[in-house]
């Protein structure tokens, strides 16, 4: 559905031109063409001002299916040099139009906090900042991996798994079940306390208690461990750079990529 030249299909290969979308939102669309399972979703061009947003968020929010998730995707995010992980702002759970309207303007003034010029020195002004909304996976796992070791670059698979959403994981709130996933296919875990998980909430998300029994045990099966080693395999094998991704199983055991970005440590 077009709701707006400003606006794009993560499906549409127009959506893949950084210069407009941002990174974050171009890989999601290329690795979603390539056949990955990526969440439903829409790019909001950089050049997208408040009061323009305003006129086409209750098409986007009813045509999503809430709740959604609300990220940036700068232009200079996401690069193979610049990750900006966890600086700008993310809104999860969004369910309302105003809701969302709010979460667009405060993902687009993210980069002008005075802790983001603290950690960076300069601003990025709004006209840079594309907003990237998706809809919601309620995830029963989530978490990162890596396709290579992005300390060392060997071809391990190093995936980080937490019950709930990823934001638990990716935000360093707990320590998460870590698996080293070896060419051969054998893999070493880890596991991490993981005390607390993060769930979908009325129009936001929840933390809550994990039961001791279930954070003592690995949070992933073995088979889970080899789909999402392949995934982040198939991410560098199609996009062409040493991943660094996001993924989740929501309950039917589907797995979905959430992000995915250059490792720019190698």
């Amino acid at each position: 559905m077009l709701f707006s030249p400003l606006v794009e299909s993560l499906l549409s290969p127009n959506c893949t031109d950084i210069s407009l979308y941002g990174a974050k939102a171009a890989n999601l669309a290329k690795a979603a063409q390539f056949g990955f399972v990526v969440p439903e979703g829409f790019a909001v061009s950089r050049l997208c001002t408040e009061d323009e947003f305003a006129q086409i968020a209750q098409g986007i929010i009813g045509e999503l299916s809430p709740p959604v998730a609300v990220r940036s995707s700068a232009t200079n995010e996401d690069s193979a040099t610049q990750a900006f992980a966890g600086q700008f702002e993310t809104c999860l759970g969004v369910s309302l139009t105003a809701d969302l309207m709010n979460a667009f303007t405060v993902v687009k003034r993210s980069g002008s906090t005075n802790i983001f010029k603290k950690n960076h020195g300069d601003a990025i002004p709004t006209d840079q900042i594309a907003v990237l909304i998706q809809r919601m996976v309620d995830a029963t796992r989530a978490g990162v991996a890596f396709s290579r070791d992005p300390s060392t670059g060997e071809p391990k698979v190093i995936i980080e798994s937490n019950y709930g959403l990823g934001k638990s994981v990716v935000d360093g709130a707990v320590t998460p079940d870590s698996i080293d996933y070896l060419p051969d296919g054998t893999y070493r875990t880890y596991i991490g306390r993981k005390s607390i998980q993060i769930i979908l909430a009325d129009n936001g998300v929840h933390v809550q208690d994990t039961p001791t029994a279930d954070s003592q045990r690995c949070s992933l099966a073995g088979e889970e461990i080899s789909e999402i080693a392949n995934l982040v395999r198939g991410v560098e094998r199609d996009l062409g750079f040493p991943a660094d991704i996001e993924w989740a199983f929501d309950s039917t055991g589907t797995l979905f990529l959430l992000q995915a970005r250059p490792i720019t440590t190698l």
